[in-house]
């Protein structure tokens, strides 16, 4: 909290005879920053990656509100809206939901279950459940929000397209793929009929609609989706604009996925150089790209480079989003894999431990990233021969699966296998 200090001083005259000294002008002190003021340089700050900065800012923002206004003004729920987006980016999650569940309940009581800021609401405590791995409390919220869009702005009002992409995000993130493709396929469709087949929008469902054909095991399909995309952002966009950087980052992806290893290597590289010159060494998509060259680094059997550049993104992310954010702990997991693909089973054990007493506080102990962790301690633990401590892992991992993953979803296969071979 910033305090502003009201400085007194004297001003001697000293006269002599018929002549005075006057002391010299002293500029005012620059006026405190309104909260409007304070809201855009916050958006901007976080806009850039720098997320420390931006919080104090949001953080004054809602007080200067909460006084004026009182707590349930219109503007001081926008900003406690701002404040719990932001510490969802900067992985704050209990707070963050906190605070979208009081955003929610005041905009019902105030402004009403079908006004465009409750739909806000919803759409961001269901973004907060999904980021902590809460999918069955998500997907209600979702659905919520999506039909009373669709009722009172349309199908194809673009706040009811976004709702739409997000719920189909949450569908994918369960593996339940089957549900979530038609929902992409019609997002896409609209777009393309609403804005064009070369608008950002149309663009940015068909890079989505891709991720889940990678996904779910169609990388062929994807990545003529992908290679698309790029070529369209590149003309009507530019190449060094942001979204089609994170298109080159999408067409690696694919590269990666298919194991064309130097060319997704040459990409990685390009849009790196790229986003470090846009967007600066510590924005979160230029850390993104630069950890997903260090997993193709590993692929290629190029460890010490991979783990060079995995220990820098490391100490960036530790500094900006602090040691429990889950982009930190899913840095520490490619440092675990690095180590595991050297033959130090000692060494990614205890990397992979860190990463999981982290995620179970961040993200809890169901969530898919903690699945895949305890998936791999189980499969350290069953080649050094402690079947007991595998079993026990294995159990974990697939009674979490069960909880959360439909069964058809390849990890929940992969975990079940696991459990089989070790009964």
């Amino acid at each position: 909290m910033r305090i502003r200090l009201l400085i007194g001083f004297a001003v001697a005259i000293l006269c002599l005879a018929t002549s005075c000294r006057k002391a010299p002008d002293v500029p005012p002190p620059a006026p405190a920053p309104t909260a409007d003021e304070l809201e855009t340089r916050a958006l901007a700050l976080q806009e850039k990656g720098d997320y420390p900065a931006a919080e104090i800012d949001f953080r004054q923002c809602l007080a200067q509100r909460e006084r004026a206004l009182g707590p349930e003004h219109i503007d001081t729920l926008a900003a406690i809206n701002n404040l719990a987006n932001l510490l969802l980016d900067r992985g704050q999650i209990a707070e963050a939901e906190t605070l979208d569940r009081r955003c929610l309940d005041a905009r019902e009581r105030t402004l009403g279950p079908d006004h465009p800021d409750t739909h806000a609401s919803l759409n961001n405590l269901a973004l907060v459940l999904r980021a902590k791995g809460d999918f069955s409390a998500a997907e209600p919220l979702y659905r919520e929000a999506l039909n009373s869009m669709r009722r009172t702005r349309g199908p194809e009002n673009l706040d009811t397209l976004s709702c739409l992409n997000n719920l189909a995000n949450l569908l994918s993130d369960e593996g339940r793929y089957a549900d979530a493709e038609p929902l992409y396929r019609q997002l896409a469709a609209t777009l393309e009929k609403v804005r064009g087949s070369d608008d950002p929008a149309t663009l940015a469902a068909q890079g989505n609609l891709a991720n889940l054909l990678l996904r779910k095991g169609d990388p062929w399909a994807a990545g003529t989706i992908y290679a698309r995309c790029l070529e369209i952002r590149e003309r009507v966009q530019g190449p060094d604009h942001p979204e089609t950087l994170l298109a080159l980052n999408n067409l690696a992806a694919f590269q990666l996925e298919t194991h064309r290893l130097s060319e997704a290597e040459a990409n990685y590289r390009k849009c790196l150089a790229r986003q470090r010159a846009v967007l600066g060494p510590e924005h979160p998509d230029t850390l993104f790209t630069a950890l997903n060259l260090a997993r193709t680094l590993r692929e290629e059997r190029s460890l010490d480079e991979a783990e060079s550049l995995a220990h820098t993104i490391l100490d960036t992310r530790t500094r900006l989003l602090g040691a429990e954010h889950h982009e930190t702990l899913n840095t520490v997991v490619v440092l675990a894999d690095i180590q595991r693909d050297r033959g130090d089973a000692s060494g990614a054990t205890a990397l992979y431990q860190q990463a999981l007493a982290g995620l179970r506080k961040s993200l809890g102990n169901a969530h898919p990233d903690t699945l895949g962790v305890l998936y791999e301690l189980s499969v350290l633990a069953k080649n050094a021969g402690q079947t007991t401590v595998a079993r026990r892992l294995a159990y974990e991992v697939a009674a979490g699966a069960r909880r959360t993953l439909p069964e058809s979803a390849p990890d929940r296969i992969k975990y079940e296998q696991l459990l089989q071979s070790l009964q």
